[in-house]
């Protein structure tokens, strides 16, 4: 287990739920192919956290399993890809998640500078 004192401790336990509401933002915005989605995740995470494209993977398997998320097999360009989009569930679990998420932000955001605050001189 890795110290608390280490950064990559704290960005694993944000980095699944932040990738599960990136993952649910991006389908929001219509359909979308599995390489296309984990790149706008990436892209969307600026660096703050990568996730990986198993992590990407294997949240998209389980949003299906639940009912969150439909997807179907198109040729484009002479290749099978799997096209996602969110359900009426999965458009409600978005919501849900954004209510959680504009609460906790304000509170993440001070305590982050109450941290910093620490290391002044």
């Amino acid at each position: 287990m890795k110290s608390m004192q280490d950064e990559a401790y704290w960005e694993n336990l944000v980095k699944r739920s932040l990738c599960r509401f990136l993952l649910l933002s991006e389908l929001a915005k219509g359909p979308v192919h599995g390489y296309g989605l984990n790149r706008a995740i990436q892209e969307a995470c600026q660096g703050c956290c990568q996730p990986t494209e198993v992590m990407v993977y294997s949240t998209m398997k389980e949003l299906m399993e639940g009912g969150y998320l439909e997807c179907r097999l198109e040729s484009q360009g002479g290749r099978r890809r799997r096209v996602c989009w969110l359900t009426p569930s999965g458009e409600q679990a978005f919501q849900a998640a954004a209510r959680v998420w504009e609460k906790m932000l304000p509170k993440v955001q001070q305590s982050v500078e109450q941290a910093f605050s620490l290391a002044s001189p």
